[in-house]
């Protein structure tokens, strides 16, 4: 018996949606109290969602208006394969992550904004960008563009601002950082055959991708300092952390919009952690798609706080990462001195991990890459995560 047949025999009257059934999206909907006065669904239309049932739904007026909006629900197992379990408070948690962000300008300005959100029936309702780019050029030669990688690190800055020393129970996300920690620290490297993407790849397939990667994947994997360093981010990243992070930050959720901005989406990965470990995953996905010094210096800049500082007129290359003042109104944020700063060695060690794991994992890139790149990458991650040294971080 499937998954699904499983689920549905078990909650009879939970209604799973599909976007090849427009009528009952409809239905649902106004159940919900999310359709206005005369509107109803007319189409539905999937969208990318490997983890979810992601949809766009057309809603038209009888008097001729109309507008759309994402429709996602989130159910315990994988879209794509519906055999993979998922934990089953993950859409409960991605709707809390929402709801707190809205609450956190400086963050919310950079995320769809929630216009609904259902938890019995596992369901997020999304504003809506029709216009954005597919965000694999980057991958591919294309710029990201000084605007979106300062929208990218001031959103990271003003989630680890608004949220620095105020936990909440209802964000901690046990199972999917679990998982997320078997796909980043464990599969790539052989540390554990676990992990939804995975093992690392064969040497053969990547001396596919590029001459001598096998052998180089080898070398790291079999490394003892290597492994232990890995572990023991690995380690740290279970551990939590004083603020909140996105946990999955790379082009896959970033959709850039017509003005030059960018959105941030799918924080199912989300929960209590380092901030670095964001910026970290951020910077190793601008490295691996070849951006400019420029870019990636607009983006580390904003994502450390220094875009205020020199705004500010400070001059303190060490400014707080956290400042005191609470955006959303809960509190003051503790300040707790030199803790409030980004550890640029630990941002190194997490881009390290995150680059490591994509050049030689399962979850390959479409990378345009010269003959070398991948290796002297590979090598850079490796040194990233030993001694916490890279340049980009440094110049």
């Amino acid at each position: 018996m499937s998954r699904r047949v499983e689920f549905e025999e078990a909650n009879p009257d939970f209604p799973l949606l599909a976007a090849s059934q427009a009528g009952r999206v409809d239905l649902v909907m106004g159940a919900v109290g999310w359709l206005g006065d005369e509107e109803q669904v007319t189409t539905c239309r999937a969208l990318d969602g490997d983890s979810s049932t992601v949809m766009r739904v057309e809603l038209q007026e009888l008097r001729g208006g109309w507008r759309t909006a994402v429709l996602k629900q989130v159910l315990p197992w994988l879209a794509r394969d519906e055999s993979v379990p998922m934990p089953a408070d993950r859409g409960r948690v991605e709707l809390h992550f929402y709801r707190r962000v809205a609450r956190i300008p400086g963050a919310a300005v950079h995320m769809p904004r929630l216009l609904g959100g259902d938890e019995a029936r596992s369901l997020l309702l999304l504003e809506d960008f029709r216009d954005f780019s597919d965000r694999t050029f980057l991958y591919r030669g294309g710029s990201l563009g000084e605007r979106a990688a300062e929208d990218l690190g001031s959103f990271l800055w003003a989630l680890c601002r608004g949220t620095f020393g105020l936990e909440d129970p209802e964000l901690v996300n046990a199972g999917m950082r679990a998982l997320n920690h078997r796909q980043v620290f464990e599969a790539p490297f052989g540390l554990s055959s676990a992990g939804a993407e995975g093992p690392g790849l064969d040497p053969a397939s990547l001396d596919d991708l590029e001459k001598g990667l096998g052998a180089a994947a080898m070398a790291i994997r079999s490394d003892p300092v290597f492994g232990d360093a890995v572990a023991d981010l690995g380690r740290r990243y279970l551990g939590g952390g004083p603020c909140l992070v996105h946990g999955a930050f790379h082009p896959g959720n970033w959709l850039l919009v017509p003005d030059g901005g960018v959105r941030v989406i799918d924080p199912q990965y989300c929960g209590w952690g380092d901030a670095e470990f964001d910026i970290g995953a951020g910077l190793a996905h601008l490295l691996l798609a070849q951006q400019s010094a420029e870019v990636t210096g607009v983006f580390l800049t904003a994502a450390s706080g220094r875009a205020d500082d020199l705004e500010a007129g400070a001059t303190d290359a060490g400014e707080d990462l956290v400042d005191v003042d609470d955006e959303d109104g809960e509190g003051e944020a503790a300040d707790r001195g030199d803790e409030n700063r980004v550890d640029i060695e630990l941002v190194a060690r997490y881009a390290g991990v995150e680059l490591a794991g994509r050049l030689i994992g399962g979850s390959q890139l479409p990378l345009d890459a010269d003959a070398g790149v991948r290796c002297a990458l590979l090598e850079m991650a490796r040194t990233a995560v030993v001694s916490g040294h890279l340049e980009v971080l440094e110049a």
